[in-house]
């Protein structure tokens, strides 16, 4: 006999089974490992060299929190400039990464997003031609194209600047363009006939009706995308070596000739300081994650 779990609105929402236990203490593993991997890492920063060396998963005989502060001060980049060299500090880091998520989240998660829109919402020659392409490129291998990619940045200008990076993630191909396609296809076209007999244009259809429907999805997509970016490092090594972000400075951070920084305890604390700023923004944002979206409203 199957045991069923109800959710508050009194569905049933799990069936019980050989294969969904399984499934459940997998993914009960893997979150404690991940939280296992989270408290160790915070707990370790606080400890001393010599502790973290001789009680590995111990708690601190002694809380450094003067790590953070020694962190703080040695996670800065060196730079080369037309004016010439120069640190980028902790405060300017932040400012960098802040600026460099937030705009190539809005052009990687739009961009997708009104392709998408268009593609599952209206018939036009060429319509299954781009839901091709998304598939086709998504199979491709990319082994290579770095140094093509360095050489057409160059060429258009878009090589350490921060608004030509920005473009380049405004791309429609890869996985979200599947996610936001499947999202707007489940929508019904009821909503938008309506708005249009009440004399609203193909512009405020999609603006006023059918993205706030998407706003859940929307919204989860930049969340995910941010995060992403916020963590990256790799384009601030390649492609905008001036802008260093958080990441990049904490992937520099462990090849410091510092004795400060060359401590692993340290270096967490810095892991953590970089941490922080997601952490906020998940738990203030989580709720938002899980939202429904909006149906009912038409009846027949």
């Amino acid at each position: 006999m199957q045991n069923k779990t109800k959710s508050k609105f009194g569905k049933f929402r799990m069936r019980w089974n050989p294969f969904t236990i399984i499934a459940v203490v997998l993914l009960l593993i893997y979150s404690l490992s991940l939280v296992f991997a989270l408290s160790w890492a915070l707990i370790s920063s606080f400890k001393s060299r010599f502790d973290f060396r001789e009680h590995l998963f111990a708690l601190p005989s002694k809380w450094h929190f003067d790590n953070y502060v020694k962190a703080f001060k040695e996670l800065y980049i060196g730079v080369e400039t037309s004016y010439g060299s120069r640190f980028v500090y902790m405060p300017e880091l932040l400012f960098n990464t802040l600026v460099y998520s937030l705009g190539s989240t809005f052009f990687s998660v739009m961009s997708p997003c009104l392709t998408a829109y268009v593609v599952a919402k209206y018939n036009f020659k060429g319509r299954s031609v781009l839901y091709g392409i998304v598939i086709v490129t998504m199979l491709l291998p990319i082994v290579g194209s770095l140094p093509s990619s360095m050489i057409l940045m160059k060429a258009i200008g878009f090589y350490d600047n921060i608004i030509g990076i920005w473009i380049t993630k405004g791309s429609f191909l890869g996985m979200n363009f599947l996610i936001f396609y499947a999202c707007f296809k489940s929508f019904s076209w009821d909503y938008a006939e309506a708005a249009f007999i009440d004399g609203a244009s193909n512009f405020r259809v999609m603006m006023q009706v059918n993205l706030p429907l998407a706003r859940t999805t929307i919204f989860a997509m930049a969340l995910l995308s941010f995060v992403g970016y916020w963590n990256e490092y790799e384009t601030q090594l390649i492609f905008l070596p001036s802008m260093p972000s958080l990441a990049y400075g904490l992937f520099q951070f462990q090849f410091s000739v510092s004795t400060v920084a060359s401590s692993i305890t340290i270096q967490l604390a810095g892991c953590m300081i970089v941490a922080v700023p997601i952490f906020i923004l998940y738990m203030i944002f989580k709720n938002m994650l899980i939202g429904n979206i909006a149906v009912g409203g038409i009846k027949g």
